[in-house]
């Protein structure tokens, strides 16, 4: 099955390789290739759209994407704006529906799907029906900004960050409190970096804009890490440093 994906790292990267081990060709673009360059969507069957960083060029880049085939799905990343949303931006928001994915993406894991107002029930079963053909369980959710679990993780992450802001803890301790003491796999501060914290703030954007309350506020780190181009991993530094790929340094950087 020929897929476009496009998007921002490292959703991008990890969902090619997803859709690269169930013997799928993936042409897979970050954002500002597509915009620089659009490809022909049209030969393409599922369109995977990604990007999680900035409502502006997701709004641009689903305007650009033509669903050409009659029986072609576009699935977005209901991350920073809902399926709904998202469908509006779109030539074709009934066959538009939204998932939910954390970076990086196993194997055998869960993707979360939510139908946007406009979303038919034949969009819907296909796009149920592209996600178990991977190997992924289907949740399907309420739509809305973060959906389920980035709705939840983001706002830890935002909290977390608060608390190196106001000195409770340094980003290690923090980390180390939250494995050891809530038996996570990783501390929020490493997720943060993980995902990108360029995806956490304007999750929290899109979840304060969607539900004006003063809990989904940004942290004002956050919003400096993210003005100094401290985004994680991606960018070899955020919380920690990143002079290799694998896990973080033992000496944080905040």
């Amino acid at each position: 099955m020929p897929i476009l994906l496009v998007g921002t790292e490292p959703f991008v990267s990890s969902l090619a390789r997803l859709c690269a081990a169930g013997s799928h060709h993936v042409r897979a673009l970050t954002t500002a290739d597509f915009l620089a360059n659009p490809s022909p969507a049209q030969e393409h069957e599922v369109i995977i759209e990604a990007e999680t960083t900035s409502t502006s060029l997701k709004k641009d880049l689903l305007q650009r994407l033509r669903i050409g085939r009659p029986e072609g799905i576009l699935l977005t990343c209901a991350l920073n704006a809902s399926a709904t949303i998202a469908a509006g931006w779109t030539h074709a928001p009934e066959r538009v529906v939204g998932f939910g994915v954390l970076p990086p993406v196993p194997a055998q894991g869960t993707v979360e799907l939510a139908r946007g107002l406009q979303t038919s029930e034949a969009a819907f079963a296909r796009a149920v029906e592209f996600w178990e053909s991977l190997g992924q369980q289907t949740a399907r959710v309420a739509d809305g900004a973060g959906l389920v679990r980035a709705r939840v993780l983001c706002a830890m992450i935002n909290e977390a960050i608060g608390a190196v802001q106001e000195d409770v803890a340094t980003p290690a301790d923090i980390d180390l409190a939250m494995k050891l003491g809530m038996n996570y796999p990783r501390g929020p501060l490493e997720w943060g970096d993980e995902i990108g914290l360029d995806t956490v703030l304007a999750v929290m954007m899109a979840l304060q804009e969607e539900w004006g309350e003063d809990r989904y506020r940004p942290a004002p780190l956050l919003r400096r890490m993210v003005a100094a181009g401290r985004l994680g991993k991606k960018s070899g530094a955020g919380f920690y440093p990143y002079p290799s790929a694998g896990a973080p340094h033992s000496a944080p950087m905040a």
